[in-house]
């Protein structure tokens, strides 16, 4: 009779560099999903900022853009024919009376670099927050009309109700022939009545700026801000986040053809009056930094290279160029 070995009770488990391995292998492949996520979301975030970012620097450079093309446009007034001065007149820079004075409808300060801020015309723009100004960054004023008349020849333009009381108008009447600055109160019933021959054209006087933050110092998001004539002076509004540098160049025409001969970097107050194109150079940021993000730290804003920091940003360049036509008699048809 043949003799069988006992069962054995002993249990055969996984050895030890099996389940070390086994492991290994598990946190290897659980860091490889962390990783995936962690990628998967700052590509997200960058996707996001940049979005943002291409709709503010579009935003930020039509609204420029329509600025600087209307920069001395004043209604249908004759170019060389300029309304007096009132004898009081608020506004930034003051001693200047620059909102409606006669000339510098295009005014800047090129690379701002601290204290108040003064432009090549020698104004100084008392009205603007200097401490909170950006560094490097230029300082861009200008004087114009609204591209539509509020009241034109004693009729009010569809979407106009009037009228916007303390604010400042340009009065022509006689077909020009009269022009006077006028601050809005009650239009005359004979002047609002069809034919009257009278025109009211809404001023608008601005200065563009870059300030250090959005809505409060702590929040540190560059803006690209506009302080505008208003009833008691001069009203700062803010107007697109992560406008980091603004940079103007101007146009130089030399033999009065009408084109460039040049892009001036940093023009001088004979420049500006020569001047018939503007190119525009805006630094865009985004609004909140991405983590791991190492972009490009070279940027070029027209003819001046920038270094920005390394500080997780994104960054991006936007540019155009636009065309003076309302600064000069010569280009003043195509202004309507």
């Amino acid at each position: 009779m043949m003799h069988y070995p006992p069962p054995s009770h002993r249990l055969r488990g996984v050895s030890l560099p099996a389940l070390l391995i086994s492991m290994a292998l598990g946190l290897l492949l659980a860091g490889m999903l962390v990783w995936s996520y962690a990628e998967a979301r700052r590509q997200f975030l960058i996707a996001d900022e940049l979005a943002r970012m291409h709709e503010n620097g579009r935003f930020a450079l039509a609204l420029l853009r329509r600025e600087l093309t209307l920069a001395g446009f004043l209604g249908g007034l004759a170019p060389h024919a300029r309304p007096s001065l009132p004898a009081i007149v608020p506004g930034c820079g003051v001693a200047a009376r620059w909102p409606l004075a006669a000339f510098n409808a295009l005014d800047m300060q090129v690379d701002y670099d601290g204290g108040a801020p003064e432009t090549v015309n020698g104004t100084v723009l008392d009205c603007l927050p200097s401490s909170m100004l950006q560094r490097g960054s230029d300082l861009l004023a200008v004087r114009r009309t609204a591209g539509e008349a509020t009241l034109s020849n004693g009729q009010l333009a569809g979407a106009a109700g009037g009228v916007d009381r303390g604010y400042w108008y340009l009065r022509l009447a006689a077909g020009g022939a009269r022009a006077q600055w006028w601050q809005a109160g009650r239009i005359a019933a004979a002047e609002a009545r069809p034919g009257s021959g009278v025109d009211y054209w809404r001023l608008l006087a601005r200065v563009f700026y870059v300030r250090r933050y959005s809505i409060a110092p702590a929040d540190r998001i560059p803006t690209l801000c506009a302080a505008a004539l208003a009833p008691s002076g001069v009203f700062s509004q803010c107007l697109v986040e992560g406008v980091e540098r603004l940079h103007i160049e101007l146009g130089v025409d030399h033999n009065g053809d009408g084109a460039p001969d040049y892009y001036a970097v940093e023009p001088d107050a004979g420049q500006l009056q020569q001047a018939v194109t503007a190119r525009i150079a805006l630094l865009v940021r985004s609004v909140a930094p991405v983590a791991g993000y190492s972009g490009p730290r070279q940027h070029t804003l027209g003819q001046l290279p920038f270094t920005a920091d390394s500080d997780g940003y994104v960054r991006r360049v936007f540019s155009t160029t636009v065309a003076l036509r309302n600064l000069h008699p010569s280009l003043a048809a195509g202004s309507a």
